[in-house]
């Protein structure tokens, strides 16, 4: 297998780094969360949360590389964008989030990170991801499209979820090695931490 970095270029020629989540990620994550304006935090967590509880940093940094899983973006020590997946142990359906710092928003980074997302939750043996996504975040509704994967919408009060099959994906051999070293290393720093 492969060992080096998944490394990407975004739009503007600027590169990052992605890999998975790791619990000593935990003051990044608290850093990323406080450079958020209100509008993005409101279009993430429906609502109002100026700092995240230190259960929801313990929760969102540790997670079980198969049900739950999560890969970041960052450039040096910044964390700047979260993608993730909750989900429950032998449910085959998991929940999908994605976070941008506000500077890089429109570069490309929710499209990179959300495309190795879901070729991790296919490979972890997830037929579907949901997403819960205001009706105004047109941005959001635009990168779920953008999978050019079979879905389903269903609007409710001001909230479209749509919910992505991925039952028929094939991975070619490339995303499917940068997927397996993916759950690898999300598993090694579970184990180490």
């Amino acid at each position: 297998m492969d060992d080096a970095p998944d490394e990407v270029e975004l739009v503007d020629g600027s590169r990052l780094l992605v890999r998975p989540i790791r619990p000593d990620d935990a003051a990044a994550l608290v850093a990323l969360h406080g450079r958020l304006s209100a509008d993005t935090i409101y279009r993430r967590y429906f609502g109002v949360r100026p700092h995240l509880l230190p259960a929801e940093v313990d929760r969102f940094t540790r997670v079980d590389g198969r049900a739950r899983f999560a890969l970041v973006g960052t450039r040096g020590t910044d964390l700047i964008a979260v993608a993730r997946y909750e989900g429950r142990p032998g449910v085959r359906s998991a929940e999908l989030a994605v976070v941008v710092d506000d500077v890089l928003q429109g570069h490309g980074v929710g499209r990179r990170l959300l495309g190795r997302l879901v070729d991790v939750a296919r490979l972890a043996g997830l037929t579907e991801i949901v997403a819960d996504v205001l009706a105004g975040n047109a941005a959001m509704l635009a990168l779920l499209r953008g999978l050019g994967l079979p879905s389903r919408t269903a609007h409710d009060s001001g909230t479209v979820t749509v919910a992505i099959d991925l039952t028929g994906m094939e991975l070619p051999p490339e995303r499917l090695q940068r997927a397996w070293a993916h759950l690898t290393m999300a598993e090694a720093a579970l184990t180490a931490s």
